[in-house]
């Protein structure tokens, strides 16, 4: 069951979309995942949670690999899921594979 039209997540379609999110955004919670992976689809639900906990403090976005690639590389990422904290603009944090909610929303929480 797709529950993105439901959630507050944003999904990313490219990263000239995520650049213009950053910028009027301070606060991001960026999770990059893909579908064939088991722990990132555990964790779907869990990031639909923090955002509806997150709405009005920080913007949650999700993207695939393939659409995030160059970001991905420029973060430094190894593997996924990851989710990236973004507070101020600024890298805060970085997570790897299955978390509970608290870790995904502790920076604002």
């Amino acid at each position: 069951m797709n529950l993105d039209f439901m959630s507050e997540v944003i999904k990313l379609h490219n990263k000239n979309q995520f650049n213009a999110l950053l910028k009027d955004h301070d606060d991001v919670l960026l999770a990059i995942s893909e579908d064939w992976c088991s722990i990132c689809r555990v964790m779907e639900g869990t990031l639909i949670n923090a955002a509806f906990e997150l709405k009005g403090k920080a913007v949650v976005v999700k993207s695939d690999i393939a659409t995030s690639q160059s970001l991905s590389e420029q973060l430094g990422l190894r593997s996924i899921p990851a989710y990236v904290v973004f507070k101020e603009g600024e890298v805060s944090e970085v997570l790897y594979g299955r978390q509970p909610i608290q870790s995904l929303t502790k920076a604002w929480i």
